[in-house]
């Protein structure tokens, strides 16, 4: 009524994100926890188990990504929601950490983590722990959309444009590696039904690498995920 009364004062944009993201999104998010809980909060799909890495808590990491939405969040108690999904969870989902453990980090870092918003967009939307019930695909990327999308990159001290030398990117192989070692699962009868349609492509690109390409990234992930708290 506001946009329809005064449309050159409130944007349409305005009323869309206020009607979708505001109203929508927490009145979906409250109506996944009250259908789904309390078994919500055991799910594990990808059954991730590593710990979370220490420095989730301090910011104390070379990656600048990280590095600058860790330590705006310990300062603000805040942080945008495309720094929340693409950066802190995107790092998480791909190292494998149990979803409890990411859990308890938003809980205990966001001033607005109340446990019903919080564990449906975390465990839902951010760890693709509940294998689709809010999401359609879990929200991972490499190196090259947080470049797209940020400015971190250029004074990394890794190089978003290496995937397996010493000062690769973390998330380029990493990237390979989740899709790779969780393939049977997203593949799998267990899947959300039209999955592999939002990314089947990336299997395809997989695929078409040489055998030598992807044994060195999955390589390379290995190490990395044998030195988090390093990173």
């Amino acid at each position: 009524e506001a946009w329809r009364s005064d449309p050159e004062r409130i944007g349409i944009a305005q009323a869309e994100g206020f009607i979708r993201q505001i109203i929508g999104w927490r009145e979906y998010m409250r109506g996944i926890y009250w259908a789904h809980m309390p078994g919500f909060a055991e799910r594990n799909f990808f059954g991730h188990d590593r710990e979370l890495p220490a420095w989730y808590w301090t910011g104390d990491t070379r990656m600048a990504c990280l590095r600058d939405a860790i330590r705006g969040s310990l300062e603000n108690a805040y942080a945008h929601h495309i720094q929340r999904l693409m950066v802190t969870g995107n790092f998480a989902l791909l190292a494998g950490v149990h979803p409890d453990a990411v859990d308890a980090w938003y809980l205990g870092i966001y001033i607005d983590a109340i446990e019903w918003v919080e564990i449906t967009n975390t465990r839902g939307m951010s760890q693709f722990a509940d294998g689709g019930i809010v999401g359609t695909k879990p929200y991972v990327s490499s190196g090259a959309y947080l470049d797209r999308m940020g400015h971190h990159c250029k004074g990394c001290h890794y190089d978003v444009k290496d995937r397996i030398g010493e000062r690769a990117c973390p998330f380029n192989a990493l990237y390979w590696h989740f899709h790779e070692r969780n393939r049977s699962r997203l593949e799998g009868p267990d899947a959300r039904p039209g999955l592999m349609t939002r990314i089947g492509r990336v299997y395809h690109t997989w695929d078409a690498m040489d055998a030598d390409t992807r044994e060195a990234l999955l390589n390379k992930a290995e190490r990395t995920l044998q030195q988090l708290n390093a990173l």
